[in-house]
C-alpha cells in the first residue's frame, strides 16, 4: 500500500497526530476506527464500561494486531517521518513500539535545547499514557500541574495590575475601581476527576523532546537522521513513496508522514503550494490565513500573591488580551495578543 500523511495543518497536540496516523494506518487494512478509540477508558466507576467503551477497547486491540502486519513478506512496514519535533518523535515512538521500520529526517544538525513550555491537556496526557507508561512517567517527572488550580478568563479592562486573586464577586459590574475579577473559571480539575484523566499542565519542550528521543533510541539507536530534511516526494505506481532529501539523495518507504512544521515541504508537495508563499494582501501564507492577531511572548520570574492559587489566567480587553501561566520553578510565561494588520 502507499500513502502520504501531512499533519502540519493541525492546530493540536502531538498526540492528536498519533491518533490520526494510527487511525489512517488502520484504515488501509479496510478497518475503520475513530481516533477517540485510542484512549482506553479510565473511568473510576467500579470498572463498569458502557457498550461504546467496550467496543472502543476492542477496536484498539484489533487495530494493534493489524498494525503489526508486515507491508511485504519478511519485512515490517517502512516509515519515513519528515521532522523531528514533538509530533514526529511521538509518531516515531508509537510506530517503533509496533515494530515498524522508522526513520525520522530532521533539518537541524543536532538536537539543541530550544523552545518554551508546551501545555498538555488531560485528554492529550491520557493518550501519551496509552502510548507508553514509561514515557508518561518520565513526562510527569518534569511536569508542572496547572489544572489543579484556578484557571480561566479575567476582566483585563479594569485590572489594577496587582495580579492578585479576587473573590468571586460581581462588584466590578458597577464599581469602575474594582480590580480584575473572574468572568469564568474552567473546571479542569473537576472534569479530569470525573473522567479519571491526568491533570492539565506544562512541560518544557526541550525536556519533552529529550525524553522522546531517548525512548526512541532505546528501540532503534539509528532512527534519527539529522541535517538532511525532506524536500518532497513522489508516489510510486507500484506502491510506496520515493522521498526526496535536501542533499539530492532519495529513500524508499511505504509511508511518508509530514510533521515538518507550519512551513511544511510535505504539505507544499501535497497541495501544490510554494513554501512560505504569501498573498498580495498578506492575509494568507502557504495555506495559513492570518487570524487578525499578532502575539508577543516571553518568560519572566515575578512574585505574585496568587502564584500558588492560579494555573493560567486570560485577561480580556478590547482587541487585545494577555495570558499568564505558571511554567514551573517560579517562572511565568506570558503572551500579549493585539489586533494588528498582518
Amino acid at each position: 500500500f502507499k500513502f502520504v500523511i501531512s499533519i502540519t495543518t493541525m492546530k493540536s497536540s502531538p498526540t492528536a497526530l498519533v491518533a490520526l496516523v494510527v487511525a489512517s494506518l488502520a484504515s488501509t487494512h479496510a478497518f475503520s476506527m475513530q481516533p477517540a478509540a485510542l484512549v482506553k477508558s479510565t473511568s473510576r466507576t467500579a470498572g463498569v464500561r458502557s457498550p461504546l467503551e467496550m467496543s472502543a477497547v476492542d477496536d484498539v486491540k484489533v487495530a494493534s494486531e493489524l498494525l503489526g502486519l508486515p507491508a511485504r513478506e519478511g519485512r515490517p512496514i517502512k516509515v519515513a517521518i519528515a521532522g523531528g519535533g514533538v509530533g514526529g518523535l511521538t509518531a516515531a515512538l508509537c510506530m517503533l513500539k509496533k515494530g515498524f521500520d522508522v526513520t525520522v529526517y530532521e533539518k537541524t544538525q543536532a538536537f539543541a535545547r530550544f523552545g518554551g513550555p508546551i501545555q498538555f491537556a488531560s485528554n492529550a496526557l491520557s493518550v501519551l499514557k496509552e502510548i507508553d507508561e514509561t514515557l508518561f512517567d518520565r513526562v510527569m517527572e518534569k511536569f508542572t500541574f496547572t489544572g489543579t488550580r484556578a484557571c480561566g478568563i479575567k476582566d483585563g479592562l479594569r485590572s489594577d495590575g496587582s495580579f492578585r486573586m479576587t473573590n468571586d464577586s460581581l462588584d466590578y459590574l458597577w464599581n469602575a475601581d474594582a480590580p480584575a475579577d473572574w468572568f469564568v473559571k474552567f473546571p479542569l480539575k473537576e472534569c479530569a476527576d470525573l473522567f479519571g484523566l491526568p491533570y492539565t499542565g506544562v512541560i518544557d519542550r526541550p525536556d519533552l523532546q529529550e525524553i522522546l528521543i531517548d525512548e526512541c533510541k532505546q528501540r532503534n539507536p539509528n532512527f534519527l537522521q539529522n541535517g538532511n530534511p525532506v524536500t518532497g516526494y513522489t508516489n510510486k505506481k507500484e506502491g510506496g513513496v520515493t522521498v526526496n532529501l535536501e542533499d539530492g539523495t532519495t529513500v524508499e518507504a511505504d509511508i511518508l508522514i509530514g510533521s515538518d512544521g507550519i512551513w511544511s515541504a510535505v504539505r507544499a508537495e501535497m497541495y501544490g503550494e510554494e513554501i512560505k508563499e504569501t498573498s498580495a494582501d498578506k492575509m494568507n501564507r502557504q495555506g495559513c490565513t492570518y487570524s487578525g492577531y499578532t502575539v508577543f511572548a516571553g518568560e519572566t520570574v515575578i512574585k505574585t500573591a496568587d502564584y500558588y492559587d492560579t494555573g493560567y489566567k486570560v485577561y480580556i480587553g478590547p482587541q487585545r488580551y494577555f495570558v499568564t501561566s505558571d511554567v514551573g520553578d517560579g517562572r511565568i510565561q506570558w503572551y500579549a495578543f493585539f489586533a494588528l494588520p498582518p
